[in-house]
């Protein structure tokens, strides 16, 4: 079943569905946010909880008024032909074949699917970056490591919506098993999870980010190996990626963005592994937007579909 715009209709709802939470706001034309609200998401429940979970959250949000159309982020590429996300290793329920289509049919308005991350390089883009940069990488390291592309000032997805998955190219050869089933791929390195595992393996002390940083701070010795190695594997990761798009910025987002070490010593080893054309500086930004840039960007995708909104 498919559903029509209704283009008289001044608000939208943009869905943040994460693997542990889904987030709904409610937004006018104008890019005003009226309401946010956040729930479990309970994946583990089976679709019927997450897709009423769903349901819920845009109620909550939208209360009496009626919205013309919701923007969905989600992990993973959505296939429209098959009705099915793809690249969705931590929560394998949403490759359900026919997921989609059933939040579809709940919410009986017409739904735009995008990648998360691309969520989020919609809503840093706009936030810091318009105006100023036209070709930028925005990167989320978090419980993965994936990005988004807005390249001359377009959100671009490639031939099939799959493109911008560097965090699952390879930093090391045969390197270490990454929850996608390959080896060696930045996810498998850069991730929060992965420097936690990385921390065990160095130490035997299991410990989150944040706790690794504040050692690092007191030059324990495991610790300032860890960030050392990162420090270089994500300048590596991010001058690839400049020399093979030509980029102007880049947006670190994410939990794991938020230690100030990257912004302080990746630049510099970044600028060794430039190549070509001179590049002068190419900024790391931190992310503006917190954990709101995913439901942002999800309710930027419904105003796309309006018109109301270029990108």
């Amino acid at each position: 079943m498919t559903y029509s715009f209704k283009k008289n209709n001044p608000f939208v709802v943009g869905v943040d569905l994460g693997g542990t939470k889904v987030e709904a706001c409610l937004m006018d034309r104008e890019r005003k946010v009226y309401n946010r609200y956040r729930r479990l998401v309970q994946a583990p429940q089976g679709m019927d909880r997450v897709i009423e979970n769903i349901r819920a959250v845009v109620r909550e949000v939208s209360g009496e008024k009626k919205y013309a159309a919701v923007g969905l982020g989600t992990p993973g590429t959505y296939n429209p032909q098959e009705d099915r996300i793809y690249g969705s290793p931590h929560t394998l329920l949403y490759e359900t074949p026919g997921f989609i289509q059933r939040i579809k049919d709940t919410l009986k308005v017409p739904v735009v699917v995008e990648n998360d991350a691309n969520c989020l390089a919609l809503a840093e883009f706009f936030a810091s970056c318009q105006g100023k940069y036209r070709y930028v990488l925005a990167v989320i390291m978090g419980t993965g490591f994936g990005t988004g592309l807005i390249l001359d000032n377009k959100l671009y997805r490639g031939a099939r919506g799959g493109a911008g998955e560097i965090g699952h190219t390879k930093i090391v050869f045969n390197g270490r098993l990454c929850e996608c089933g390959r080896k060696g791929c930045v996810e498998a390195y850069l991730s929060g999870p992965s420097l936690s595992r990385r921390f065990y393996h160095l130490c035997r002390k299991k410990m989150d980010v944040p706790g690794i940083y504040r050692l690092y701070q007191q030059k324990d010795p495991s610790a300032l190996e860890l960030f050392e190695e990162s420090f270089k594997m994500l300048a590596e990761v991010l001058a690839n990626a400049v020399n093979t798009l030509d980029l102007e910025a880049i947006i670190l987002g994410g939990g794991v963005s938020n230690i100030p070490a990257w912004y302080e010593q990746v630049p510099y080893y970044m600028k060794k592994s430039f190549f070509g054309v001179p590049r002068g500086e190419v900024p790391l930004i931190p992310a503006r937007l917190g954990d709101s840039a995913g439901v942002l960007g999800a309710a930027y995708l419904a105003l796309r579909q309006q018109g109301t909104l270029s990108f």
